[in-house]
Order: structure tokens, then sequence, then C-alpha cells
């Protein structure tokens, strides 16, 4: 049996931006882009009058960090589906051209937002770096290769460990901040080791074939983080919901069992620590908010504010995820009660993210930034609140 692994990547390439299209118009719609263009245009204002205020910052070590954050994660979107592991294992020696050119359109998709990164620290860079943007621009595209490689064989060949990505991720720090701050002999040593672990993975992936499990997998979790996304905007069929231990919230889940909350308000709050990635996306928005408010001399209520709104915006699938769930039929409570018992935990979470900005920019702007920046916040998340309340009357 032969297979054409050009074809069969076209064919699956146009399925999936059908399938990104079809939901993308729900996504971005009028009202999303007019507050981002709105958002983006206030925050570029502020962010060039911020930077011209600025005498000193370390840039090299913060752009060698955000530049390696996003070389390191490189991995390859293979749209591979459940059944190909078993129709197309026998073939794995014919699918070369697929695996191919899905290298070459990930690599493009990553280049791409590295290049948004470094264009979004191009004004830092023409300040306190005396290298040259095209050099720069050069290596982050070298740099995103080898990446994509190692990775590329440790997903799907000889296994994922925490240690080698530390490795890697450490290697590109060095990497950029040598080339930032010009210290080429010491960039050169990272580049001969860079070579060495390139030949000894490939050396290793040569003798083992591909872990469709891990592939799949992969494949399973990109897909599902774009679902979640869309699903905030509208119904998304395809949504799988998952459940995470996380052992270290344990306390958390006890002292939620004392409080003797209202059914819906305690199914909330355990959905939002546990299910899907909702409680990460809170970290990881807050975390970003909480890097500028340190960075940045002024403006910033407006990037705290832009970090609220995203999370707010991407929090709202968290009302439908138990949609359809056979069990809520057993609790003898209105959909009014549903309703109100999200806008508590939306509130509430509205209300912690606040703090931890006003808390942030009170240590390094004073007690006005931190009244503004905890005002612009909640204001975000009531005006959220306001929105789901009256589409739902609109329902």
């Amino acid at each position: 049996m032969m297979i054409d692994g050009k074809q069969l990547w076209k064919k699956r390439f146009i399925a999936y931006v059908a399938e990104v299209r079809r939901y993308g118009r729900h996504m971005f719609n009028d009202h999303l882009l007019l507050v981002l263009f709105i958002g983006i245009g206030g925050g570029a204002v502020v962010y060039k009058r911020a930077v011209e205020e600025l005498i000193s910052f370390p840039y090299a070590v913060i752009a060698a960090f955000m530049f390696a954050l996003f070389s390191t994660q490189s991995g390859v979107r293979t749209l591979l589906k459940e059944a190909d592991a078993v129709f197309l294992l026998p073939l794995e020696q014919q699918l070369r051209p697929y695996f191919w050119r899905a290298s070459i359109y990930s690599f493009f998709v990553h280049l791409y937002v590295s290049f948004i990164v470094f264009v979004t620290l191009l004004p830092l860079h023409l300040k306190f770096s005396e290298q040259s943007p095209l050099i720069v621009m050069i290596a982050m595209m070298a740099l995103k290769g080898w990446n994509m490689f190692i990775q590329w064989n440790e997903d799907a060949r000889i296994g994922r460990h925490l240690f080698p990505l530390f490795v890697r991720f450490l290697m590109n720090v060095l990497f950029f901040y040598f080339l930032l701050v010009k210290q080429y002999e010491f960039m050169a040593i990272i580049i001969l080791l860079m070579i060495v672990i390139a030949s000894y993975v490939e050396r290793r992936g040569k003798k083992v074939g591909l872990q469709w499990e891990q592939l799949l997998a992969d494949e399973r979790r990109r897909m599902q983080t774009f679902y979640r996304l869309a699903h905030a905007f509208v119904d998304v069929p395809h949504i799988k919901n998952t459940v995470k231990k996380r052992m270290w919230l344990h306390f958390v889940f006890h002292l939620l069992d004392r409080w003797h909350m209202r059914p819906y308000t305690y199914l909330y709050v355990r959905t939002f620590f546990r299910a899907g990635d909702y409680f990460g996306l809170f970290v990881r928005l807050t975390a970003i908010g909480g890097v500028f408010i340190f960075t940045l001399p002024r403006g910033v209520e407006w990037f705290a504010l832009l970090c609220s709104y995203a999370t707010a915006v991407q929090l709202f699938s968290l009302r439908s995820y138990h949609r359809g769930h056979p069990l809520l039929l057993l609790y003898p409570l209105s959909p009014i009660e549903a309703q109100r018992s999200f806008m508590r935990v939306l509130f509430a979470i509205g209300m912690s993210q606040a703090s931890i900005f006003a808390l942030l920019a009170y240590m390094v702007h004073g007690v006005f930034t931190m009244l503004s920046t905890f005002f612009i916040v909640l204001v975000c998340y009531i005006a959220m609140m306001l929105y789901v309340g009256k589409k739902r009357e609109a329902a």
C-alpha cells in the first residue's frame, strides 16, 4: 500500500484552516476587534512614552529570557487524527514528506510569534542595545530551527523529559544574552554545544520509531486549547473536558468543604481550579501583567486592564463547562441560581487579580497607581459581568 504524504498534508491543512476560520468568525467579531484596536493603540502610545522616560533598564537580561521562552516552545503541529495510529503506523516510512511540511508550517507559525515579541521589544532594543535588529532576527530564525529539531526528536522519538527542556531553555537564554551584549566568544561556545546536542539527539532518534501516542496526545491538547478559547464565544461540540488533580491545592478544597457554599458556586470554584486550564490561564496572565507593572514607569493600569480583559473573556467558557451534564439535573435549582453563582465566582477571581495588580503597583509606583489599577481592573470585571447578564437575558 502506498500513500502520498504531500496530498495527505494538503487535505489535512485545508480542513484545519476551514475549522479555524469557522470559529474565528465568531471569536473575532466587530466588538472584540474594536476593543483590541483601542487597547493596542492606547497601550502602544503609553509604552512609547514610558520607554522614552527610561534612563536605565536591564534590557539584555529581560529580552534574553523572553526570546528564550518563545524559542524553547517549538512543537510541531502534525494535524494527526486518532485513527492514524492504526492506519498509518505501517506506512511510517512514507510519511516523511508529510512531517516535513508539518515542520515547515510550524516553523513559520512559531517564527511569526517570535517576531511579534521582538517588534514589541523593538523600542527598548533601539534604546538599550547596540546590536543590529537584523542580526537578532536572523539569530532568532536559526535558534528556532535548532529548537524545533531538538523538540521534534524528543516528542516523536526519544521521549520528553524536564531536565533537557531546562537545559535547552538555559542555552537559549545565554545565546541571546551574549548576542545582545556582543560577547561573541562566549556565544561561539554555546553554538558548539548546540551542535553537539543536535548530533547526539539525531543519533538517538534514528534508533527508534515514531511515538504515535505522544504525537496524538500533543495534537489533541493543542486542538482542545483552541476549542476552549472558541467556547468562550460560541458552543463547540468537539470540546472535551479534562480534570487535573493539583495535589498542592488540596488544602484549598478542604477549606471549600468547610464553608458550605451554594452548590453551583462550589462547582464553579472547583472547576476553576481543576478543570481544563482555567487556573493556569489566570496565573499566566496575572504574571504577565505583574511583569509589565514592575518594568514600566507609567501607564501600568492599561496593561493591567488588557491582562484582566483577556482573563475575563477566556473565563466565559467556565459558565457552560458542565452544560448538558446529566448529574446537574439532580440540583433542584434554577438556571438563574447557576448564573448568580458564576457571577460570584467571576467577581471573586476579578477581586483577586485586581488585588495582586494593586499590591504590585503599590510596591513600585505608590498609592495613586495602586488605587487606579485596582479600580480599572475591577471595572473591567464588572463590565464583563454585565455583559454576561445581558447575554443571558437576550437568550
